[in-house]
C-alpha cells in the first residue's frame, strides 16, 4: 500500500489532535475554523517542542489521534463493504491496525510544521449534513504554492471531530477506501490487516 502523496502531513496531524467545545448557531462555523488554527498552534508545542524525545512525541501524537479522530466511524467507512463481512474480532483488529499505521506514516514529518502553516479561508455548513462544516484552507509548503485543503468537521454535540480531508480535490477517506478495497479483494480482511501491521513495523524500524 502506497502513502497518499496528495494529502499533506499537517492534514493528518490535525485529524489527530484535540477538540474544542462547540457553541451554538453561526458561532459554530467560526469555531470550526478557529479549531484548526488552535490545533496547529498546540501541535508546534506538543510535537515540535525542543527537548521532546521521540517516545514523547509518539505518545503525544497517539493521544491526539485518539482524542480527535472518530476512529470507529472512519474505520467502517474506509473498510467499506468488507466491514459488513468482518467478524467483531476482525473489526477490532482492523481499527487498531489502521490507527497504528497512520501514526507511523506521518509522525516523523510533523515536527517541521508551525502555527503559520495553515490559513483558514472560509467555513460553511454542509448542506447534506447540518452537523458537519466545510472549512476551506491553504497549507503552506517550504517549496511551491500552498495546497488547497477542505476539512469536513463534525459537531458531535460535545466536541469537534474531523471526518475527512480533501486536498487538491482528493478525499483522504475515499482514497484509503479504494486502497484497502484492492488489498482486501486480493488477500481478504486478514491479509489486509497483516499487510497493515507489516507496514507499521517497517516504519517503526526506520
Amino acid at each position: 500500500m502506497q502513502p497518499l502523496r496528495l494529502i499533506p502531513p499537517i492534514a493528518l496531524l490535525l485529524l489527530c489532535f484535540g477538540v474544542l467545545t462547540p457553541t451554538t448557531g453561526s458561532a459554530k462555523e467560526a469555531d470550526a475554523g478557529a479549531f484548526l488554527k488552535a490545533l496547529s498552534q498546540d501541535a508546534a508545542v506538543k510535537l515540535g517542542g525542543a527537548g521532546l524525545t521521540e517516545a514523547q512525541k509518539e505518545e503525544n501524537f497517539r493521544q491526539m489521534f485518539r482524542a480527535a479522530f472518530d476512529l470507529p466511524a472512519i474505520s467502517r467507512f474506509v473498510l467499506g463493504r468488507y466491514w459488513r463481512d468482518a467478524s467483531e474480532a476482525q473489526r477490532q483488529d482492523f481499527t487498531a491496525a489502521f490507527e497504528e499505521l497512520q501514526m507511523r506514516r506521518f509522525l516523523p514529518q510533523f515536527a517541521k510544521y508551525d502555527d503559520d502553516t495553515i490559513q483558514v479561508d472560509s467555513v460553511q455548513a454542509d448542506e447534506a449534513s447540518p452537523d458537519v462544516y466545510k472549512v476551506r484552507s491553504r497549507i503552506s509548503r517550504p517549496e511551491g504554492e500552498p495546497i488547497a485543503v477542505v476539512w469536513r468537521i463534525r459537531d458531535s454535540g460535545e466536541s469537534y471531530m474531523i471526518l475527512d480531508i480533501v486536498a487538491e480535490g482528493v478525499s483522504m477517506a475515499i482514497s484509503l477506501r479504494h486502497e484497502y478495497a484492492e488489498v482486501a479483494k486480493a488477500k481478504g480482511i486478514d491479509g489486509l490487516i497483516e499487510e497493515m501491521r507489516d507496514k507499521s513495523a517497517q516504519l517503526a524500524a526506520e
